[in-house]
């Protein structure tokens, strides 16, 4: 377990830190004057001088900041230390083109890290592995104690598997799965007549694996799958918000923290490739979260630009406070509820 958590850590705190450096290489880059780079959300436990600008290390580990004056609106309220700094290096006083790209650098990051993540995983190459994605309630598998996230043993892909189990319908059917790294032995008795949509033993399962590819091939695919998994992220993020309005919940397939550190565990049992995978997901997801034009977000922060640009005058640092606090408080409050669900879920 502690080395699950140490994982974990090191996954999240790496990805942050690749997408911060997007913003403050680019910020540097256009002679914008970086006051602090933070690695999580205050207090702050931690922090050096580096030239201009103060690292940081804090203590709320959900994500990470890149401090430029002027990020609001050239009207922004300054404090002592900014009043001394140069207006043209305040981000305001930038062009809209300079701006955004400051602002895509991180997510630009979090693709090329996913891109090259997944590289290495088509290098690599995995075993094929039968993985379990659901549990219905009152399902043989439950009462079994089959559990999300067990690796069914003995069986390469999700057909193989469904046959063994449709075979031993109305009799007692033995096997073996993988849970955080140690061997658990299950019985069951798959149904004869199951419910429509669930199946005899009522569980989702997943193929995984990948065969070994030449590097050319595994760069190519790579670039491939993270293009495919951020369009499906992304669209998924639309549906969320279509959802406040009517539309299908999709907050079931969200995660929060403690849904992320289960993923790592479970993966982190499977061997380095399946890591390797999952902190290329986590890194695609936050590159299409960040680039999502929703307040507080990367994206959003680029339709103020957008606006002002198109508007031909600033918008007010007080509207993109208001606005920018607002969406802040709206992702926070949906982290928590997804952590709750996540931590009721696994107790």
């Amino acid at each position: 377990m502690f080395l699950d958590i140490i994982i974990f850590i090191v996954i999240l705190a790496a990805l942050i830190i690749a997408h911060e450096w997007g913003h403050f290489f680019t910020a540097k880059k256009f002679g914008m004057y970086v006051e602090e780079f933070g690695i999580g959300f205050p207090p702050r436990l931690w922090s050096k001088k580096r030239g201009e600008t103060l690292v940081s290390i804090n203590a709320i580990p959900l994500g990470g900041y890149v401090k430029i004056p002027g990020e609001n609106g050239i009207d922004e309220e300054l404090t002592e230390d900014q009043k001394a700094i140069p207006r043209e290096r305040f981000f305001a006083s930038h062009p809209a083109w300079q701006k955004i790209i400051v602002l895509v650098a991180g997510v630009v990051m979090n693709f090329l890290v996913g891109w090259l993540l997944l590289t290495l995983v088509f290098i690599i190459g995995a075993r094929p592995t039968v993985v379990v994605t659901d549990i219905a309630a009152d399902s043989p598998a439950l009462s079994a104690g089959m559990q999300q996230g067990d690796v069914i043993v003995g069986f390469s892909n999700p057909d193989d598997f469904i046959a063994a189990v449709n075979a031993h319908a109305g009799s007692q059917f033995s096997f073996q799965v993988i849970r955080h790294g140690a061997s658990v032995a299950l019985s069951v008795v798959p149904r004869v007549h199951p419910p429509q949509g669930e199946g005899a033993l009522g569980i989702g399962i997943a193929g995984g694996g990948a065969p070994q590819e030449p590097f050319f091939a595994a760069f190519g695919d790579g670039l491939v799958s993270a293009a495919q998994i951020f369009s499906l992220i992304f669209m998924l993020l639309f549906k969320l918000i279509a959802s406040l309005f009517g539309g299908p919940s999709v907050l079931s397939y969200l995660s929060g923290p403690v849904g992320i550190y289960q993923a790592t565990a479970q993966a982190s049992s499977m061997g380095v490739v399946y890591v390797l995978n999952l902190a290329a997901l986590i890194s695609i997801n936050l590159a299409a979260l960040n680039v999502f034009p929703f307040p507080a977000l990367d994206g959003g922060r680029m339709v103020f630009v957008i606006a002002e640009k198109i508007r031909r005058k600033p918008i007010a640092a007080k509207v993109q406070y208001v606005v920018n606090g607002i969406g802040f408080l709206l992702v926070i409050g949906l982290l928590l509820f997804i952590t709750v669900r996540d931590v009721m879920h696994l107790l």
